[in-house]
This record gives C-alpha cells, structure tokens and sequence, in this order.
C-alpha cells in the first residue's frame, strides 16, 4: 500500500545538516568543504575522495566522517554508511540528531528496517524535539514494517516539530487517507497545500484533495443526488473517547456537496463552492468545541483553520492553495493577480501563527 511513496518520501526526509565538532586542522576542513561542495553539484563519488583525503590528514574529523556516511549513505554503499556512523556514535558523547537519521537510512537500506526504527527511537530518547528522526522512524513504519496506525503518530510529532514541513504534511495526509480518516486528511492536505502551492506533488495533492472533498456525493439525475455515507463514519456518529472522531463533520461535509446542486449555489464558481463548503466544515468543528476534543488533528490542525476563518482569510486561502493550476483556470488566476497583497498578508499571518507544541 505504501510503497509507491517509500523511497520517495524517505530521500525528502533526510538530514543534510553538517555536524561539527573536535579539534580539526585547517587543511582537512577545506577538503571537507571540497566535498561538500562535490556533493551539492552532484558528483558524490568525487566528495568521497575529499572525505578519505581529510581522514588521512586527520582521523579524528569527525565532520569528514560523517559527511562520508551520508555520502555512502545516497551511492547505496550502505554497509560502509552504517560502520562509519557506528564509529562516529561510540566516538562522540553528543553525536547530534543527524548521525542517527543517516545510521538508520543507511539500516533502511540494508533492508534491516526494524534495526533501523530502532535507531531512530534511541536518536529520539536524546533528541525527542527532532522532527527528521520522527519522519524517518514514520516512513519506515508505514513502509518496511507495515505499521499505519504507528506510522501516523510518527509523522505527526514530525509535523508538530517542524510545521513547514511539506514532505511531512504530504505524509500524514496520504497516511489518513488511507486509513479512511476524511476530514483529517483533507485538513492537512490543505495545509500542505498552503506550504507548497505549487509544483508536481501539489498538483498531485489537489486532485486528491478536490477528490476526497467530492467523495461520496453523486449526482444521480436531473434533480437527484444521492449521498453515500461510508460505513466507518456511521459507525463512529456519536461515540466519546476515539481520538480524532471527526464522523458528525464528515457527514456535514457530504451534504454541503450535495448542494453544489443545489438552485442557490448552482451557478457559482468551483472556488465558491470550495469557500462555502470550507466555511461550512470550519463553523461546525469550531461549534464542537475542539479543545474538548481528543486527537492530534483536534488539537492541532483544528484550531489553526478556525482562526484563520475568523480572521477573514478563507478565499486567501481557497484561491492560493489552487496556484498550481492558475494557468489554466482563468477564476484562479484572475484572483490571484488582483489580490496579491491579500495573499501576502495571509501568509505572514500564518508564517506567524503559534502552532502548539
């Protein structure tokens, strides 16, 4: 189920961070630079020359060393990867988070994914607030161990810790997808379409995301829709104490489709009808009071989308997370132009929101 995203997902969730420390001479670090340099225009097996030249210099450089296990790490040479980051664990008393996301990609690798979940879980025990290690123990727990519900607790400390962070928000979304959690998954399908509007995974994710906001609700006749309300929502209506139980808005977001048929609403435009559903769905999470609510999405996404709404920036929001295909959707595109500093303002608003940690 997961696979198609694994290798994808794991490569946008790896730490490039440099790690430094120790006495170095001034000749290795150069090399080291070099190397860095090699990597960054893509000529990984030149930087690994650079890195066992300042080895030899000094084979106390723990940069050097570290920067040859990531290196190791993308050419594949994962057992190398995974001895050099050994080294540098057992050398160094306070390593930093990145050792342990390449020693456990390196694991991942090797096909050895419970190896390296767990040394994602002991970077965690010193790191708990790093959101690289969260991401990378999530992507191997949905993809190599086959453990969604794990998986998706993963990724959202990874997007608690780092909420810019599209490649996590495109995980969740995905995740909760999956697992038939709507409402959820549209809300951070929507946030993650706010962070990266534009580009071949956003077009990606706004076909998933009108889809999911269309499901359910067909049109079965010149005056007839008919609703089809999944057997999981029905069966959650009502009941207290299930974390992120969002069935009573997921049937509300149903019927709002419906009434894109609806005489009054007919006519408008599909960014209109976004806008009313929006609106719809935000009042009535904001009625059920979200901090009486239980579950990460509750406590974390939900109060995010009430505010905005009551700040006045839905359609800032409808329109610009649609930028992907404003080139070839006039509405959108029209918008967007003549409302430049509105969008602007929006997103220092929400480059400026307090996210809960």
């Amino acid at each position: 189920m997961y696979n198609h995203y694994a290798c994808w997902l794991l490569a946008l969730g790896l730490s490039f961070s440099v790690y430094s420390a120790g006495a170095q001479t001034t000749g290795s670090q150069e090399l080291v630079q070099q190397g860095v340099a090699l990597y960054d225009q893509g000529k990984p097996d030149e930087a690994v020359l650079r890195y066992k030249e300042a080895l030899k210099q000094d084979p106390a450089n723990v940069t050097a060393r570290y920067e040859l296990a990531l290196t190791y790490n993308a050419l594949g040479r994962n057992e190398e990867a995974v001895e050099l980051c050994r080294q540098i664990l057992k050398q160094e008393a306070e390593p930093g988070p990145s050792i342990y996301s390449t020693y456990g990609n390196a694991l991942d690798g090797l096909k050895k994914p419970k190896e390296a979940a767990k040394a994602y879980r002991e970077g965690l025990k010193r790191y708990p607030n790093d959101g690289a290690l969260h991401f990378n123990l999530g992507v191997t727990q949905a993809t190599a161990l086959g453990h969604p519900t794990e998986a998706i607790g993963s990724i959202q400390q990874s997007v608690r810790y780092r909420p810019g962070h599209a490649s996590s928000l495109n995980a969740l979304s995905l995740l909760l997808q999956q697992e038939g959690n709507r409402v959820p998954a549209l809300l951070a399908r929507l946030r993650l379409l706010q962070v990266e509007p534009t580009g071949q995974r956003a077009e990606a994710a706004l076909a998933r995301f009108d889809a999911l906001l269309g499901q359910g609700v067909e049109k079965t006749g010149a005056k007839a829709v008919t609703i089809n309300i999944s057997p999981e929502t029905l069966k959650n209506t009502g009941k207290k104490g299930r974390p992120d139980n969002f069935s009573a808005a997921d049937m509300l977001l149903s019927m709002s489709g419906a009434m894109d048929y609806s005489e009054e609403n007919k006519d408008k435009t599909p960014t209109e009808q976004l806008i009313r559903k929006l609106d719809a769905l935000i009042g009535v999470l904001d009625e059920l009071h979200p901090a009486q609510q239980e579950g990460f999405t509750w406590q974390y996404f939900v109060p995010y989308f009430v505010e905005l709404k009551k700040q006045g920036y839905l359609p800032a929001l409808a329109y610009s997370v649609q930028e992907s295909r404003a080139a070839r959707t006039p509405e959108v595109r029209t918008w967007l132009a003549n409302h430049t500093a509105t969008v602007e303002e929006f997103r220092s608003w929400s480059t400026a929101y307090a996210w809960p940690k």
